[in-house]
């Protein structure tokens, strides 16, 4: 039978959700507490009741307290890691491959095993303070940007700061390039494939391919970082908001159901 449920409890479902598999638990789990207390607050709303009433104190402390039941699945965290390393180094790979050779240094790797830790934990962070927080949706947007932005800004730090500091390095071949690309190509893909979404794809297809038109042009190198600057975040955040409007509607689908 469907049940049906203020925006409120939706919108509290929702962020639930999002506390319970940032803090590392079981998505099977979560998904039976959200669908036990989407029949719990339907039932409460036919009597008058709303969800202040079912949790009995802050959604916090709630979340908290749900949190603090279900046991860490560590195994099913630990699955996400090699993914985000792969992801991380192909786009690395990618990118420098397009840009006319890979060159490694030893302050490039150690970098970028830096920002993927530190995106790793601010990812949690912010997940976390969103879920158990009532912040608009400005306020959310610019939290989701922060944590999209921090480790663009950081390569680009680090790039910057590779060229003024030397520290051992290893230069690929022409076919050693050539390699790389398809390796990384076929490791989008795969993360595509695994993860069910798009976006491990349309995100490097974003960012490489119209430095890569301009690259075969004879674009002034002024007008291309124009229109990368411009081209490049606006793509990103179109799809970003289509992704979101999209993922909100399978949400509240799930806790009407």
């Amino acid at each position: 039978m469907k049940m049906t449920i203020s925006t409120q409890s939706k919108e509290f479902l929702e962020n639930l959700r999002l506390y319970l598999f940032s803090s590392g638990k079981n998505e099977t789990e979560i998904e039976e507490i959200v669908g036990e207390l989407a029949d719990h607050l339907s039932e409460a709303e036919a009597h008058g009741k709303n969800v202040d009433d079912i949790i009995g104190g802050t959604p916090k402390a709630y979340m908290e307290q749900i949190a603090s039941e279900m046991s860490l699945d560590l195994r099913s965290w630990l699955k996400y890691i090699p993914v985000l390393i792969i992801g991380v180094f192909a786009y690395d790979l990618l990118g420098s491959a397009l840009r006319g050779g890979i060159e490694y240094s030893l302050l490039t790797l150690g970098g970028n095993i830096f920002i993927l830790l530190l995106f790793l934990s601010l990812t949690v962070v912010i997940f976390k303070y969103v879920a158990s927080k009532k912040l608009s949706k400005t306020k959310e947007y610019a939290l989701f940007a922060i944590l999209g932005f921090t480790p663009m800004i950081l390569f680009f730090g680090l790039i910057f700061l590779d060229r003024y500091v030397e520290t051992p390095s290893y230069k690929f071949s022409s076919t050693g390039n050539m390699i790389a690309i398809i390796v990384a190509i076929l490791a989008f893909i795969v993360i595509s494939v695994w993860g069910k979404t798009w976006i491990s794809i349309i995100l490097p297809l974003f960012l490489f391919l119209p430095e890569f038109i301009m690259n075969i042009t004879d674009v002034q190198e002024e007008l291309k970082l124009i229109i990368s600057g411009i081209v490049v975040p606006l793509c990103i955040g179109i799809y970003f908001f289509i992704a979101l409007k999209l993922e909100k509607r399978k949400d509240e689908k799930k806790v009407t159901h």
